[in-house]
């Protein structure tokens, strides 16, 4: 059974408490709270209960005016997510991800991308935010780490079976508005 890296929500709870969409404020503050209260749990347990923020690491990949964005398919895991559309790369962190609590996110983040995609030449990571939602049950159990990286050359899912990616400019985006998933459209707003 798969453990994911999890922090109580109480632990988070000054950073994120009725704040929901992009918070750019004690960002450093919040990771750093992330790096040394996380633990491992079960997926199931945590996908269910609230006390929980899972942290997922959320990069939008970006070239020039284009936005590198996927629709999850059928076949993706979180089924509350299917046929959603996404411009973050990233998921869950594991136990695997840690040799050490200072680079667990970051490894995390890396494996992510690399079991995800293909990027021909990467850029650098750029901090954004931290996600929260807590209007939906999807939201409620997550809290995102959203950067952005400029990359260049040929961008290809991996997780074809998963996942379809395409590049769009921000106003071909929009037209996916109703079908972004919550993220996204918080995303979004805070990075055009």
């Amino acid at each position: 059974m798969e453990s994911v890296l999890v922090v109580k929500t109480e632990k988070l709870k000054m950073y994120i408490q009725g704040q929901n969409g992009m918070i750019e404020t004690d960002r450093e503050a919040l990771v750093n709270t992330i790096i040394n209260e996380h633990e491992f749990i079960p997926r199931p347990e945590a996908e269910e209960d609230p006390n929980y923020k899972q942290i997922i690491p959320y990069v939008v990949l970006r070239q020039g005016d284009k936005i590198f964005t996927t629709r999850r398919l059928n076949k993706g895991g979180e089924t509350r997510l299917h046929g959603k559309v996404s411009i973050g790369i990233g998921g869950h962190i594991n136990p695997v991800d840690e040799t050490s609590k200072e680079k667990v996110l970051m490894r995390g983040l890396e494996r992510e991308l690399n079991e995800e995609v293909s990027i021909e030449k990467r850029g650098e990571l750029v901090p954004v935010g931290v996600i929260n939602n807590d209007t939906n049950d999807v939201g409620s159990v997550h809290l995102g780490l959203c950067f952005t990286m400029e990359v260049q050359g040929e961008v290809k899912v991996k997780e074809t079976e998963k996942l379809e990616g395409l590049w769009l400019t921000v106003p071909e985006l929009m037209e996916y508005w109703d079908n972004m998933e919550e993220w996204t459209q918080i995303a979004i707003t805070a990075i055009k």
